[in-house]
């Protein structure tokens, strides 16, 4: 079964300010790491990029999609600096996020 993402930066102001054409070839090494046997294609466009898997179940686990960031991260350090969200808490440590799903 082939499932569709659709993600953007997480930060507004950089997705304005920011071409993901740019980091292309990291977003798609990323993905071809992360996911393995279960890539099947990735479009990066300059606001966003379109993620397609071949899944036996319609959702994607929580997991790769965390090690997913984290292998951007790794690959496209420019962009964390330049987009990266701190969140905050009392109870646990800051979390970062990059990208959100916006389908």
């Amino acid at each position: 079964m082939l499932i569709q993402r659709t993600y953007q930066l997480v930060d507004a102001s950089a997705r304005y300010n920011i071409d993901l054409c740019d980091y292309r070839h990291a977003i798609t090494r990323a993905a071809e790491l992360s996911f393995r046997e279960i890539f099947y294609a990735i479009d990066v466009q300059s606001s966003y990029f379109t993620l397609t898997l071949d899944c036996e179940t319609p959702k994607i686990k929580h997991g790769l999609l965390v090690n997913f960031g984290k292998t951007i991260a790794k690959q496209a350090q420019g962009l964390c600096e330049e987009a990266m969200r701190t969140y905050q808490s009392d109870k646990h440590p800051p979390s970062r996020q990059l990208f959100r799903c916006c389908e």
